[in-house]
């Protein structure tokens, strides 16, 4: 496992693969530099090998592979951190175990599905929990379930979007109890809905990549294009609707963070906001060395995490 990886070090095994540079070395040569990852945690990579780098320049994405190399201190590095340089790589085989490439989160996936039922028997207005009652059924509910809520940057692992969003409705329905004068069920409905998009948007395969589709058009507006849907087939139509679909078409907050309109009202507002604290509160989850002052590149600062 990554975690247990220690510098001089010689390694051989199953690895999820990110390449993000490929470029010329001074002395003439090639290299290319990456991230290696399973549910441990992840090392960043560099390789010199001419024949490897060739073999990175024509994947597409992230991909399981079994690499060799040696552990090794990464001098560049301002904390002196690991990294591996590696030397060799080959497909996976049929027989090879790569089950620890799947990240988990630390939560009972069982006790979050109970908490999403009780909230969806929660909500009152009849056509909200029509819509709901709808997409969380079937197929879609199954996928629901284990599909993380993000690539890399918040509850990137199995179940990451069930967690996210029953998480969300949880801040959210506190900060209607202490604002006051909200309609609670479409607040309900959006924090369990907002993200609904990224179950279309990014795979739970290996690695979690974006499906063709999501990168075409992307979470919120396929979240939106769902919640329409389901409220098609049961017949829902008028304000109530309209105000939950600006509740997910607005939960970037604004137009330049992504959202194709910005936040017009108070239900929006909070669901927003639910979203980007879970979002925080998941990143002091992400603490991968001994060093208590982590660097994180979503929030783009240092955040210090309990030693």
């Amino acid at each position: 496992m990554i975690s247990d990886f220690k510098a001089g070090t010689k390694v051989c095994q199953a690895v999820l693969l990110r390449v993000q540079k490929i470029g010329n070395s001074s002395n003439g040569g090639v290299f290319a530099r990456g991230l290696l990852e399973d549910n441990s945690g992840k090392m960043p990579f560099i390789v010199f090998e001419a024949g490897i780098v060739d073999k990175m320049r024509s994947m597409e994405g992230p991909k399981v592979m079994m690499v060799g190399g040696m552990v090794d201190i990464n001098k560049f590095s301002n904390d002196m951190t690991l990294q591996l340089v590696l030397q060799r790589m080959e497909e996976i085989m049929p027989e090879d175990d790569i089950t620890h490439l799947l990240p988990n989160g630390d939560f009972d996936h069982q006790e979050y599905e109970n908490k999403l039922q009780k909230l969806i028997k929660g909500v009152m207005t009849p056509g909200i929990r029509l819509i709901l009652e709808n997409i969380f059924s079937g197929t879609l509910y199954d996928k629901f379930l284990i599909n993380p809520a993000g690539m890399r940057l918040h509850h990137a692992y199995i179940g990451g979007l069930l967690q996210h969003s029953v998480d969300v409705a949880g801040i959210a329905q506190s900060l209607a109890d202490r604002i006051g004068g909200v309609d609670k069920d479409l607040i309900v409905a959006g924090a369990l809905l907002h993200d609904i998009g990224k179950i279309r948007e990014i795979s739970s395969d290996i690695g979690f990549p974006y499906t063709m589709e999501g990168r075409l058009l992307g979470h919120v507006s396929m979240s939106a294009v769902m919640v329409q849907e389901a409220a098609g087939k049961a017949k829902v139509t008028g304000p109530k609707l309209q105000q939950l679909l600006h509740i997910v078409l607005s939960h970037h907050g604004e137009q330049e963070k992504g959202s194709p309109v910005a936040c017009a009202t108070k239900e929006s507002f909070i669901v927003h906001y639910a979203d980007e604290i879970d979002a925080i509160m998941n990143q002091f989850s992400k603490n991968e060395g001994k060093n208590p002052w982590e660097y994180n590149k979503m929030l783009q600062r240092f955040l210090l995490h309990e030693a």
